[in-house]
């Protein structure tokens, strides 16, 4: 490797960790940029003037996209799936305050009853 493009190379870590949300003074200091080197690239790669991520890099980030966005579709589904239950769960309770404010059953207390002996020889094996 020349060493233009070791340079280019160190650049483009050292824009790729203040991107990632690495402080400033840190990045600097890892690196051996100076702050404004350091501005004045990202404001570079903010306009288009360079480009801090090769090919591989953009096949890796696609796909890293990708699987965020499955995950989350995938998180949209089950908060959905989860105001449902919690609507259903709703409901069965004003039933059952219904039944035992109108029929006077507490179902709570039926629930925990013994399992009768007809239904327990239909039980299969």
């Amino acid at each position: 490797m020349d060493v233009y493009k070791l340079i280019r190379e160190g650049e483009r870590r050292a824009l790729k960790a203040y991107f990632s949300g690495e402080p400033l003074e840190q990045v600097c200091r890892r690196f051996g940029y100076s702050r404004a080197r350091i501005k004045a690239m990202a404001e570079d790669y903010e306009s288009g003037k360079i480009d801090i991520f090769g090919p591989m890099d953009k096949k890796k980030f696609d796909k890293q996209f990708k699987e965020v966005d499955q995950l989350k579709a995938r998180v949209a589904e089950l908060e959905e799936a989860l105001k449902m239950s919690k609507i259903k769960a709703e409901g069965y309770e004003i039933m059952m305050r219904i039944i035992q404010e109108e029929y006077g059953i507490d179902l709570p207390k039926k629930v925990e009853a013994k399992q009768s002996a007809n239904s327990k020889s239909d039980t299969r094996k």
